[in-house]
């Protein structure tokens, strides 16, 4: 079996959805931030540390993630909540379900990937809700919890 990366802690599905659902407020100059670091450090209604990364593929636009994982406050290490992901050179496999994802899809945080030993966000489904990183963006700002300053621009890169 190919594991995945090894987490000091499992989450459990009920902590994964309470931070996705914790309120993460977003300063005014977030996207400048994001456009020049990459990545943005928010720290959420509840104390919670996150980070909130974008990837590009120059080349190939078309592959791209954005990713929102929060801070283990003891270790510093990266729990990756959700990843927003566009068109890699190869499919994602669901390794306990055995299937194969071939389009833009999202990967959640789950507790059985990492009972298993897999990447936390080893689950991928498939979505129509984007076809650009500008698109995955909105999608985990929204399902996310984000909250957008006033008259704040989305646009990326």
């Amino acid at each position: 079996m190919n594991k995945g990366s090894k987490q000091e802690i499992t989450y459990s599905d009920q902590q994964i959805t309470e931070f996705i659902n914790e309120r993460k407020k977003l300063s005014d100059n977030w996207r400048s931030e994001l456009d020049s670091n990459r990545e943005l450090y928010i720290i959420g209604e509840d104390g919670n540390q996150f980070r909130l990364i974008a990837r590009l593929n120059k080349r190939y636009p078309t592959d791209f993630s954005v990713i929102l994982g929060i801070i283990n406050p003891i270790t510093g290490n990266l729990f990756r909540l959700r990843r927003y992901n566009g068109l890699a050179k190869r499919m994602h496999k669901n390794k306990l379900e055995k299937t194969r994802v071939y389009s833009y899809h999202i990967h959640y945080a789950t507790q059985r990937y990492q009972e298993r030993g897999y990447d936390e966000d080893g689950f991928a489904e498939e979505t129509d809700r984007y076809s650009d990183i500008e698109g995955a963006l909105q999608c985990l700002l929204t399902d996310a919890n984000f909250e957008l300053p006033q008259e704040s621009q989305l646009e990326l890169f």
